[in-house]
Formats: C-alpha cells, structure tokens, sequence
C-alpha cells in the first residue's frame, strides 16, 4: 500500500496529472539523449544533444526538444533517458518531464533553495513521483507488456552550493513492477545518486546513451581530434587541471558528434551550459515553446475506504486513485469531482458526480451502488451513468439522531 501526499523542505511536490478518458491507442513515449558533465578548477561545461526519439504504435520519430534547463542564477540540469509520454485522448493526459521542470523552477524562482542536493532530490522526487502515476496508469489502461528501462530517468544537476561550492550530481531513477497477493501489479521507482568532488583536476559525470563518451575518456588515443589531443595532453601533465573551459565546451561537443554517428537518438544543436567563479556565464540552445504545466497531485495506491476522504490539501491538487477499494462509502459517499480512479473498485456506495474534472472509466468496477447527478453534470454525467450499472432505488439516509428536551 502507498499512499503518496508530499510537502519537502519548501516546496510543494504533489504533483499533476489532469486525466479524463483513456488513449484510443498505445500512447508513445520519448527517451534517448546524451548528457555530458565536465569540471574542474576552471569551472564547469554541461551539454546535452538537442533529439528525442519518440517510439508508440510501432513508429519511431525524431523530433528536437529541450533538455537544458536554468534552474536559478547558480545550476543548471540536464535530462536524459525517459521525456515524454503522449497521444493520449484528451491531451491533458499527456506528461512532458520538460514540463514538470519548467514548473519546478517557477517554484524555486518564488521559493529560492541554496543548497544544490536539495534542489537534485526534489527534482528527482517529482519526476519519479510522476512516473509512478503514468506506469501504474498505463498499467491499468494498456496491460502489461512494458519494458521496465522504458521509465529509466537521468538528471544531472550542475552549479554551485550555498557556500559557493562547485558541484556536480546525478540522480538515477528505475522503475520495476511488482507483483502482489492479490494478483495486482504495481509499478515503484528508486533512485540511485552520483557525485564526484568538484576539485582540481577534471571529473565527469555522464548520461543517457555513455559508450562513445567514455571510450573518448578512457581510450583517447584512438580519436584523431583536436580537442582529444588537448585533452590527452592536459590528462598527462596535471590530471586535466589546466583544460580550459573552451576546450572542456569542445571535448563534450566532439563526445557528443561522435555518438550522434551512431544512433538516430543523438544529434542536432549542442545545449550547452558554462559555469564560473558562482554563476551561470553561458546558457545556449535552440528557441522551443513553453512546455505545458502539469496539474497538481496527490497519487493513492492500493488503498481501502470505508468512509468520505477529507484532507488539507490545497484547492488546486486532485487525488489520483490507483487499484483502491471504496466500500461502503454513504452520506456523504464518494465525490468523483476533482478525483481520477484506475483499476478500483466501488462498491455499496453513493456516488456523487456535480460536473468537474474527472476520470471514471471502465477499468474501473462498481457494485451494488448508486449514482446521484445533475444537469450540471452533462455530458460526463450521462456518460458515466452509462458504464455501469447502478442502483434504481433512492439510498436510505442514516437515521435522524434522538433528541431529548423539555416537553
């Protein structure tokens, strides 16, 4: 049983997810890149390439999208691996992680965190939260079948700590499916850190597709480059200490060229990030669209329900509920404005429906209960009154309770 309602440190981390019906067909899911990290005494060089690679319905594409991005005046951070799943019906059921991000730092631009690891953990929170919601969505809607490194995310996070400390980190996060007593299946995500010190002498961190990247690092010689032999050359004399950030910049670039000419997932601009002495002195990359916001969430998973729900949540987060059980639940019964439900089931209860955001599709059960709605309501109302079979017959009110007075 999880049940996932989050606040850390300053920010606000229930995050979204606006649902209503289910994909007409697989949705599609976005992944590949190549994210490369390099520092030393000089400063710090974060590039990534500019292709994700879009695969659903038996069709590979590629597009360019963000995946650079200013988190404040002092880090940056690059994804690579899991981007974007799409094509469902309506839209807003989309996740775009570019967008989960941009909605991160609006949050840390009114809220300022200094400390560089509580910016990589809450970031790498979020994001795996989300892929907790889509995999066991996705789960419910589509069946089983996915691959597990389908959700695989990398983050690097690059810039400098509240003492003004140079640094550069990563955060892993695998998702896994389990399998339960009760036949169910769930997906649950980890996350796995790496952070090399930030000293002198030139340290790494690599993500996405790393086979090129670390051969050029490893076995150099093999490379006929300009920027290689420099790097050879500063490796030999003081462990890459003198490598400037020109040719750090250059170092990544070729890495990146050079994987790009061997797989379609890599290629097209350089988004290229250069810090120095506490800040950002360089940031650049192609124009792209404002990615859409998420919605905000509360994500509840494989819970049982006996009575009407009621936390303090904020007006704005809606409660996913995943292969959750609503039994017996009268006056009030259960809302389904502002809820979304996959997998679960009701059970002699009331149903109220008055016209709001929501999802109550057929993957989910209903037994021996009622359903109340209005006008208002049209045409979700009819639609959802249509999918199941409630109950005719007015549900009996709980007793009027006895009271006892003067005459």
């Amino acid at each position: 049983m999880k049940v996932r309602l989050s606040a850390i440190g300053v920010l606000w981390l229930s995050f979204s997810g606006s649902l209503v019906l289910f994909a007409q067909e697989l949705p599609a899911t976005s992944e590949g890149t190549v994210n490369i990290a390099l520092a030393n005494a000089n400063g710090i060089v974060l590039l990534t390439d500019s292709v994700q690679t879009v695969k659903g319905n038996g069709r590979t594409q590629y597009k360019t999208a963000p995946k650079l991005f200013r988190l404040d005046d002092k880090t940056v951070c690059s994804i690579a691996g899991f981007a974007a799943e799409t094509g469902w019906i309506p839209p807003l059921l989309n996740t775009d992680v570019a967008g989960i991000v941009s909605d991160f730092t609006d949050q840390l631009s009114q809220k300022p965190v200094p400390q560089l690891d509580a910016k990589l953990q809450a970031l790498g929170y979020l994001v795996g939260f989300y892929i907790d919601l889509i995999a066991n969505r996705r789960e419910i809607a589509v069946g089983t079948g996915t691959p597990a490194d389908t959700y695989k995310f990398e983050v690097i996070v690059a810039g400098y700590d509240a003492d003004g400390t140079p640094k550069i980190e990563k955060l892993t996060i695998t998702a896994e499916i389990q399998k339960t007593k009760d036949g169910h299946s769930y997906w649950s995500t980890t996350r796995s850190p790496d952070a090399p010190q930030v000293h002198r002498k030139l340290v790494h961190l690599l993500g996405g597709i790393k086979e090129v990247s670390n051969n050029v690092l490893n076995n150099p010689q093999a490379y006929d480059s300009d920027a290689v032999r420099r790097y050879i050359a500063a490796k030999k004399h003081d462990n890459g200490e003198s490598l400037t950030l020109d040719e750090m910049t250059a170092l990544a670039s070729y890495m990146a060229s050079q994987t790009a000419k061997l797989t379609p997932s890599v290629g097209g601009p350089d988004q290229i990030a250069i810090l120095a002495n506490g800040n950002i002195t360089k940031f650049e990359q192609p124009a792209f669209p404002h990615p859409p916001r998420p919605l905000h969430f509360a994500l509840m998973v494989g819970l049982k329900l006996t009575t009407a729900v009621s936390f303090a949540l904020p007006a704005d987060v809606h409660f996913i509920w995943i292969q959750s059980k609503f039994i017996a639940m009268r006056f009030p019964g259960l809302q389904l404005d502002g809820n979304f439900f996959y997998g679960c089931e009701v059970r002699d209860s009331v149903v109220s429906y008055a016209g709001g955001l929501t999802d109550f599709g057929t993957t989910n059960t209903v037994d021996n209960s009622w359903l109340t709605w209005g006008s208002a309501a049209l045409p979700e109302g009819d639609r959802i009154s249509k999918r199941f079979k409630w109950r005719d017959d007015p549900p009996n009110p709980p007793p009027l309770p006895v009271t006892i007075g003067p005459a």
